[in-house]
């Protein structure tokens, strides 16, 4: 865990510009994966400037609402603090949210720039799988994202203790978590061992670029890579829900990624058995 990477100095004011790890790692993700679809964009013939102006859209779209959906998420943490809902540099970002604001933003820019719309969410879903394990590195180092205890196997992690410039014990999330039930006691260093979902996500994700990029060459229409990200995605990430530590259960059973999983997962499929059903049908030779 480290979430500040490093310090820039400002010699004439004494001060340092810290860099946050989460917020670095946020555009590290960014930058990879605009090269990875720009390059996309060339193969498939459309201007590759056109996949950064959106690629921009995207981001700050995708932020917003990944935030939101966060905050509504776990409002109790900000209600009394508002202005922390700004910090999203210390992390704080739900998936979900963020696909849905950028796929209403993706569809509105392709439609105002007459582009071909499933052709263009077809070359964005490898990077989105891309920079969300990027993203995931962040969630490690910052610590968030936490795993369940994992005292038994061999590559489970331990967060420190963080303690603030006042001297105050202010994480890490895993760490206070633990504190809260009593598992550990402030004069401790460490929390106690967990399974390192960020990295699993991490892992998961780069694969899932992989099965994307191999899947173009053999998807029979546009849209279709699309659909496999919301196949294979809610799988993932359902997966490692039941290996997080960090999000409350609705109904004493799922949480809310979990529930929003299994309805991406169950509208993805149908759409790609009913597209592939029907060119069957309109084309049996095929």
């Amino acid at each position: 865990m480290r979430r500040i990477l490093f310090e820039i100095p400002l010699p004439f004011f004494q001060k340092h510009i810290p860099i946050y790890a989460y917020g670095f790692m946020l555009m590290v993700a960014f930058l990879v994966a605009i090269a990875v679809a720009r390059w996309r964009a060339r193969k498939e013939g459309i201007d590759p400037a056109k996949v950064t102006d959106v690629g921009i859209y995207l981001v700050c779209a995708g932020i917003v609402g990944a935030r939101i959906f966060f905050v509504i998420q776990f409002f109790d943490d900000y209600k009394n603090n508002l202005f922390s809902i700004f910090k999203v540099y210390e992390g704080g970002l739900v998936y979900y949210g963020g696909l849905f604001a950028g796929a209403l933003t993706l569809f509105v820019y392709v439609r105002k720039h007459r582009l071909p719309v499933l052709k263009l969410f077809d070359i964005v879903a490898p990077s989105i799988a891309l920079g969300l394990g990027i993203g995931r590195i962040g969630c490690f180092l910052n610590g968030c994202c936490f795993g369940k205890l994992a005292p038994h196997i061999p590559w489970a992690v331990q967060f420190p203790r963080t303690i603030d410039k006042a001297g105050m014990i202010d994480g890490s999330p895993a760490f206070l978590h633990h504190y809260e039930l009593g598992l550990v006691r402030l004069s401790d260093t460490h929390a106690l061992l967990i399974h390192p979902t960020q990295l699993y996500s991490f892992l998961a994700d780069v694969v899932l670029f992989f099965l994307l990029n191999a899947f173009f060459k053999y998807r029979k229409k546009d849209g279709e890579v699309l659909l496999l990200l919301g196949i294979l995605y809610p799988i993932i990430r359902y997966s490692m829900e039941l290996l997080r530590n960090d999000t409350p259960l609705f109904f004493s059973f799922f949480t809310v990624a979990q529930i929003i999983s299994i309805l991406v997962f169950i509208v993805s499929v149908t759409l790609f058995v009913v597209l592939r059903w029907r060119m069957a049908k309109n084309n049996p030779s095929a």
